[in-house]
């Protein structure tokens, strides 16, 4: 069983008319995020040189704590908010280490 932490990145671009809506959709979703058992980081970026393009920079406990994580009702809903506010569908990176530590 792995129990390494899990390193998510998100991207995904907002629809400029709706560039507000979603940076609130999104710090709501982080908050709520943050207080879940096993959340280690959970952070939200926009691109410096595309201020509509959102990454958000996760790190989960393990495994089991990013599935409860996808399946909680504030993501669900905040997924629900998003539609037609993006412009397609975001992009989810399960990142995993190229290289191990050497310790």
């Amino acid at each position: 069983m792995n129990t390494r932490p899990i390193n998510v990145i998100i991207i995904a671009e907002a629809l400029p008319a709706h560039l507000e809506d979603v940076h609130a959709i999104m710090a709501e979703v982080a908050n709520l995020s943050r207080m879940e058992e096993g959340c280690l980081r959970y952070d939200v970026y926009s691109d410096s040189e595309h201020p509509t393009r959102m990454n958000t920079i996760e790190l989960w406990q393990d495994q089991a704590s990013l599935d409860r994580h996808l399946a909680s009702p504030h993501v669900r809903r905040g997924v629900m908010q998003l539609i037609g506010k993006m412009a397609g569908l975001p992009q989810l990176r399960i990142l995993r280490p190229a290289v191990e530590e050497l310790n």
